[in-house]
């Protein structure tokens, strides 16, 4: 008992954020610096947002770790592909349960399964992808997690706007209640977006 208590008190002291996590709501951030940005209130066919800003830093909204990226840009025009369309991409699981997805972006800064704080460096905005024929920029989703690859859900599935512009004014405004209804009301979100991915076809409503 004695050495058991001695190694809990050491984690606690050397380990505090470890120790504490549980406890502690999240901390969200403006997932975007260095250069000024704007964005619209809305986005063509399904909720996410198109920020520009050329070279911006693309940050980690909140604390969580790198589940996926796509670091080569196979995207071409002859071959329209959805799943190529983002170019170099990122996402970010959320310790708050929310995948945030990040396309188009010039460079990555971070490795698969990385651990992220809020406002961790990640990426920089750029043209990668289909931005290579419209305009810099960094498209923005947020999302329930799925437990398998897919496509359109991870583009995004619930409006950003009033989460950016909260964090940007420094308000720790969280999507987890409305993530969380939207997976009541719809629990099978993930397997039709699989199912839209696999043929390739067009977005489920």
């Amino acid at each position: 008992m004695r050495w058991g208590a001695c190694f809990v008190f050491l984690c606690s002291v050397l380990f505090p954020r470890v120790a504490l996590a549980q406890d502690e709501p999240p901390i969200y951030v403006f997932p975007f610096s260095r250069v000024p940005v704007q964005y619209p209130n809305d986005h063509l066919h399904y909720p996410a947002v198109d920020v520009e800003g050329c070279y911006a830093r693309i940050l980690a909204p909140t604390a969580g770790f790198i589940s996926k990226i796509h670091r080569l840009d196979k995207w071409t025009p002859e071959n329209d592909s959805p799943g190529t369309r983002g170019g170099l991409t990122i996402t970010v699981q959320g310790d708050d349960g929310i995948r945030y997805f990040f396309s188009h972006l010039g460079r990555i800064k971070v490795l698969k399964n990385q651990r992220v704080a809020a406002g961790d460096w990640i990426g920089v905005m750029g043209s990668s992808g289909n931005a290579r024929v419209t305009r810099c920029h960094t498209h923005f989703g947020m999302s329930r997690v799925c437990p398998l690859a897919e496509v359109y859900l991870l583009q995004g599935e619930i409006w950003p706007q009033k989460y950016l512009n909260a964090w940007k004014n420094g308000e720790q405004l969280s999507p987890r209640k409305e993530i969380r209804k939207l997976e009541k009301n719809d629990p099978l979100g993930c397997t039709r977006s699989r199912a839209d991915s696999a043929i390739d076809g067009t977005r489920s409503s």
